[in-house]
Parts: structure tokens; C-alpha cells; sequence
């Protein structure tokens, strides 16, 4: 029960001042102890985490899904994209992607067994438009994808860089693409790719993306007409496909 006076100070002998200043020095200790298990495991969470992304990002590249139809040579020219499937198909699905574009890779996942039974079928044809507007590893992985288009494996090329969406898409991934979907990773297809030999495919299409409207990745057209990305499902595209070709109306 308090008196209501004053609290005073306790004058303390000289054992109870050593006792209290080895108290304060071992709290001192087990703080810095402590302090340095923090910093430790905050040194080790974030390099694990950069470690983590520098493999993901750095690792070799691995196979994509097989095409739907067989690959053959093509010719690439300016302001032209690459087409994928029967060229007499009734139906033409236009796609712009960029193949660092997260959104482009989930559209690939969602949507590319509806595109490629498409293909199977002779429904639909694909041409693709692989824009690079992200980052230097879109340009990059935009000109391999027209290497791989001339030299014959161009699909199942375009496959295995949005089955591996993470990758830098250094000149290294994309020659040892090449070998992992089936190609041929030497020889004119690795000059290709180190020289950049299609830049200048790679900047009209870019210049035709401005031409034809498209201010983002995805962007999809049936015959010519915008498809809205947004809510669409598979089975709404597959109806879609199905509709514009003659005799399934």
C-alpha cells in the first residue's frame, strides 16, 4: 500500500553494484548474440533468394511442348510474322506476344492446347508476331525465334522459350534451346543468333504491332477482328475457332 511519499533511491553496497554490473554486461552480450543471429539469417534469407534467382534465371534451358503440327522452313521478312500450321487453314488466329511478357506465358498455358488442336485439325492457322519491348532477352529471344523459323524448327522453338519464362535468354540459352527442341544448335543457326542477324525483323515487328494498333502483350485476333483477351476461356475461343470456319457455323 503506498504512502504517498516520495520513491527513493536505494543506496546499494559494493556487492550489490557488482552484481548488477555483471547482470547489465551479460544482457549486453546476449544482445549482440542476438543481433548477429538477426543479421546472419537476413544475409542468408535474401543471398538465398538472389542465389535462387540467379538459377533460375541463369540455368540451362529445358524442352517446351511438342507442336502440334510439323515444322518446316520459312521464309522471315520484314514487317511478316511467323506462321504456324496449315497455310491453307480457314481460319487465322493473330497473336502478339512478347516472350518475357508473364502474361503472354499464362495466355500460352491457358490457351495453346485450344491453338494447337486447331492446328491438328486444319482449323486455324497461327501467325505470330513476337514483339520486344520489355527487355534486351525479348529482342534477343525474338530474333533466335526467326532463326529457328528459317532453319525449320521455328514452332516447337517458340514452345521452349515460354516453357522456360524465366530464363535471360543469354546467347548460350538460346543456341542450347535449339538442341532441346529438337533443332540443330549449331552451324548457321548459332551464327544467326550471336549476330543478330534478324534485328531488323525484330524491329518491324514492332513498327507493325504500332501500325495495327497494339499497345500491349497479349493481343489476339480471329480473321482480323480484336478478340479481348480479358475474360476469355478456352472454351469461348474454341467456339470462336470453330464458328469462323466454313461448314461449322
Amino acid at each position: 500500500m503506498s504512502t504517498g511519499g516520495p520513491v527513493r533511491a536505494v543506496r546499494r553496497g559494493p556487492e550489490a553494484a557488482r552484481v548488477a554490473a555483471e547482470q547489465a554486461a551479460r544482457r549486453r552480450r546476449e544482445q549482440k548474440i542476438l543481433l548477429a543471429a538477426v543479421v546472419a539469417l537476413v544475409v542468408l534469407v535474401v543471398g538465398g533468394g538472389m542465389g535462387l534467382q540467379a538459377w533460375r534465371s541463369g540455368r540451362a534451358p529445358s524442352t517446351g511442348p511438342v507442336p502440334a503440327v510439323a515444322d518446316v522452313p520459312q521464309t522471315v521478312a520484314d514487317g511478316q510474322p511467323l506462321r504456324f500450321g496449315p497455310a491453307a487453314a480457314p481460319a487465322t488466329v493473330t497473336l502478339y506476344e512478347d516472350y518475357h511478357c508473364p502474361h503472354c506465358a499464362d495466355f500460352e498455358e491457358e490457351f495453346g492446347d485450344v491453338l494447337s488442336g486447331a492446328q491438328t485439325t486444319g482449323q486455324a492457322r497461327v501467325d505470330l508476331y513476337p514483339m520486344s519491348f520489355i527487355d534486351a532477352g525479348s529482342a534477343a529471344a525474338a530474333n533466335a525465334a526467326a532463326c529457328a523459323a528459317e532453319a525449320g524448327f521455328g514452332q516447337a522453338y517458340h514452345l521452349g522459350l515460354f516453357a522456360n519464362p524465366t530464363l535471360e535468354w543469354s546467347d548460350r540459352q538460346l543456341v542450347d534451346l535449339a538442341g532441346e527442341v529438337g533443332g540443330q544448335p549449331g552451324g548457321a543457326f548459332s551464327t544467326c543468333v550471336t549476330t543478330r542477324a534478324k534485328s531488323s525483323w525484330v524491329t518491324s515487328v514492332n513498327t507493325a504491332a504500332d501500325a495495327n494498333g497494339v499497345e500491349g502483350t497479349p493481343t489476339l485476333f480471329l480473321d482480323g477482328a480484336p478478340v479481348p483477351v480479358e475474360g476469355l476461356t478456352p472454351e469461348k475461343l474454341q467456339t470462336m475457332i470453330e464458328t469462323a470456319t466454313p461448314g461449322n457455323g
